[in-house]
Order: C-alpha cells, then structure tokens, then sequence
C-alpha cells in the first residue's frame, strides 16, 4: 500500500518505519528540522525496553502533496495541531483514507465535515517515547495497545501485520474522553512534581488526587452517558479500595513513569485540558480540574522560559 504518515515525532517515525519494514511504500511529512535530519541520518528508532534498534532511509516530504494518491494518510500529529492541518488535508483528495493517531477529546465531527465519514478513521497510539538527538527512544505500552474504531478491520489488520499490537473499539470517541480525563489528570499530577515520576511516586497524597480525579472525569461522563473505559482500567481506578490503587499507580509510576507519562508536551497537554474542561465541569469535578490548572501552570512556566 502506498502511506503518507503526517508527523514525524514519536509515534509517526515508528509507524513509518514498521509499515515500511512490513513491504509498504511509505513517505513521512516532517517539518523542515526533522526533514533534514531525516534526509542526513535516516529514520532512527530504539524499543527502550529490548533495545533493538532500526534506521531506515525513508522519502520525506515538507508539505502533504495535494496531487499523490495514496491508499492511506496517518495523521500523527498534537493535539493542538489538529485545526492547522485540516485544510491541507482537505485537499489531498487523491488520499483513500485518513487514521488519525491523535489524542484529542472533543469529538470527531468536525474530521467528518471537512473530510466526508467514510474517509476518516478514528484511533489511538499506544506508543509512548521521546525524540533525542534525532533518534526515537520508544516502548509499546503493554496495558495500552493502539486502539482503533471496530469497523477498520483492515487498517487494523495492517498495522497488526506491521508488527503492532491493535485493540479494536467500538465508540473511539467515548475512548478517547475517557482517556483524556486520564492522561490529564496524571499529567497536572506530574507537574506538580517537576514533571518527575518518581518523586510522585513517592507522594501517595499526590497519587491519590490523581485518582480522585480520574474518578470525578469520569463520573461526570457516566452522566452523559458516555461509554465506559476498558474494563482492566476501570478496576484499578474504580472497583479496588483506593489504597491498592494508589499503590499499583505509585509502583507503576516509580518503574514506567519516564517512559509511560513524563514526556507528554505541555502545549498538547493545555489543549486536551481544555476539552476535558467541556466534558466535566469544575462543581463536579474540583480536583480534576485543580490538575487542570497545574497543567496550565507549568505550559504558562515553560512557555516564558522558566
């Protein structure tokens, strides 16, 4: 199949380079920095977990051409992204089908309006690492495989085939609120902290607003009737006595929490506040929203250089 994979950050260089190790043609649109770099040294990955590594010389693209055709685009991109490259999308008409790979919570709407609903499929990496010196230091997140709209059964089987662990969904919207609330609520916790899991960890007062919070986003969803979070999820956050959950949390966060949480952006992690912010007011949920707040903080702190 012929792949144009739009980002080329954590999750779009590992895809990339395992559809292309797999037999697809596959071309990355990366912007001008990560091009180059690309261009020079190839597309670089190491699991951080089996250290195996892969480089791959792969065809790079500034800009997604709007006269190619191709079978397949995956949208890697942040959160806050989105709205900047649906037009070029837009026009990229020669492109079957988009799977966007984007951790967004306020609904898939406006993807079917600019795009048409049969060309968009909804999903979600479960993919987490950071970019170094030009190499993606990555893990496959074991509780976490990608996530995709149960109808995609044959993106599902492509990126199975590729090597990648998939979990097919029935209400990706409602996943992807849920896993919002989350992402969020563990993020303003490590905020809090420096942005240091380990010294969270050790903070079980900390470790369990996270919970607290988690469990607040997630009942005011609850009332509007949102489908639930996958089963082994809601058991540790929900169904076991707070104190094991604070303690499976803090072991989690003192052996994973640098390659699971701690390397989520700011600026992404602002944006999906504020749609979790529409999803579960400040009445219903106060502690979920004080991590709100510390994820504005520390995006205002990073923002003016601190």
């Amino acid at each position: 199949m012929k792949i144009f994979v739009l980002g080329a950050g954590v999750q779009g260089t590992v895809f990339a380079v395992r559809l292309t190790k797999a037999g697809h043609q596959v071309t990355l649109v990366a912007s001008p920095g990560r091009m180059e770099d690309l261009r020079v040294s190839g597309a670089r990955i190491q699991n951080e977990l089996t250290s195996v590594a892969a480089t791959l010389a792969l065809p790079v693209v500034p800009s997604l051409p709007s006269d190619r055709s191709a079978d397949l685009c995956l949208v890697t991109v942040r959160r806050e992204q989105i709205e900047l490259v649906l037009p070029c999308l837009a026009q990229a008409t020669g492109i079957g089908r988009f799977v966007f790979l984007v951790n967004h919570a306020n609904g898939s709407e406006d993807l079917f309006r600019v795009l048409g609903k049969r060309r968009v499929v909804v999903a979600f990496p479960g993919v987490a690492g950071s970019l170094e010196n030009g190499i993606v230091r990555f893990i496959e997140i074991p509780q976490q495989p990608t996530a995709i709209e149960s109808d995609a059964y044959d993106v599902a089987a492509i990126l199975r085939e590729a090597g990648l662990r998939v979990s097919r969904v029935n209400d990706m919207d409602a996943w992807l609120c849920r896993h919002a609330v989350f992402i969020t609520a563990i993020a303003g916790a490590l905020y809090e902290t420096d942005c240091d899991p380990h010294r969270l960890a050790q903070d079980r007062a900390a470790v369990r607003r996270f919970v607290r919070g988690v469990q607040e986003g997630w009942r005011a969803l609850d009332r509007r009737h949102t489908a639930p979070a996958p089963f082994a999820l809601r058991a540790i956050l929900c169904w076991v006595p707070l104190n094991i959950s604070v303690g499976y949390w803090s072991k989690l966060l003192e052996t994973r929490g640098e390659l699971y949480f701690a390397r989520h952006a700011p600026f992404e992690m602002a944006a999906l506040a504020s749609d979790v912010r529409v999803l579960a007011g400040e009445r219903e949920a106060p502690v979920l929203h004080e991590l709100l707040a510390a994820i504005d903080r520390y995006k205002n702190a990073q923002n003016n250089g601190q």
